[in-house]
């Protein structure tokens, strides 16, 4: 069983040169950033990246989760944020209603606001029930993983990258898991090993470290 490492240490999340540490140790895209100051530390969990206008918009709907997930989508080695927001399943039958479908690029703010957005393009709008950046072809442009209802307690993964100003997920589903299986899935943090930014202007190095076992 693949041990996961729990945090991703980057210096430039919001762009002040401090280390700034994202969690997520259950890799399902409910996680945290940790952004480093001089004199404290502020944790920010991505269910509080909602800006005011989609958090009305979910006042009068019930069951609705949040999930995000950090990755260099474009390539120019800032980190993004995948958000999505959308309502649990009731019963078997998934529910179509996505809310909040958007990337924000790079450099974040300590809201996790970004310098500018783009749209998620997805194929279906049923609840996300997780996400996961990878950058398993080590080109430099992480993939987005978004894992969706397909009913009767199944979740079907979709596979998004960098087009036209935003994320296209992939046109068919590449896997089909139960509830919790995608924990088991090996894609991940570890795919980034440990970046290394040199200034706005350099492209990112990265350091490989092996996956460790148990």
């Amino acid at each position: 069983m693949l041990r996961h490492r729990q945090h991703q240490p980057d210096r430039r999340l919001d762009a002040d040169g401090r280390l700034d540490e994202i969690h997520d140790p259950d890799r399902s895209g409910e996680g945290s950033v940790l952004f480093g100051r001089d004199d404290d530390r502020v944790e920010v969990g991505v269910g509080e990246a909602l800006g005011v206008w989609q958090k009305a918009r979910g006042l009068l709907t019930s069951d609705l989760e949040t999930r995000g997930t950090f990755g260099d989508f474009d390539g120019d080695g800032y980190l993004d944020l995948a958000l999505f927001r959308s309502q649990e399943d009731s019963g078997d039958s998934p529910r179509s209603n996505l809310l909040v479908h958007e990337v924000r690029y790079g450099p974040l703010a300590r809201d996790l606001s970004g310098s500018r957005s783009g749209t998620i393009r997805v194929r279906v709008s049923f609840f996300v029930a997780a996400v996961r950046a990878t950058d398993e072809d080590q080109d430099g442009r992480a993939e987005l993983h978004v894992f969706q209802s397909a009913g009767d307690g199944g979740y079907t993964e979709y596979v998004g990258r960098q087009q036209d100003g935003g994320l296209t997920l992939s046109e068919a589903g590449t896997g089909y898991y139960g509830k919790g299986d995608w924990g088991e899935l090996q894609p991940g943090w570890s795919d980034f090993g440990t970046c290394v930014y040199t200034s706005p202007e350099s492209t990112p190095s990265v350091r490989r470290e092996p996956s460790d076992l148990h």
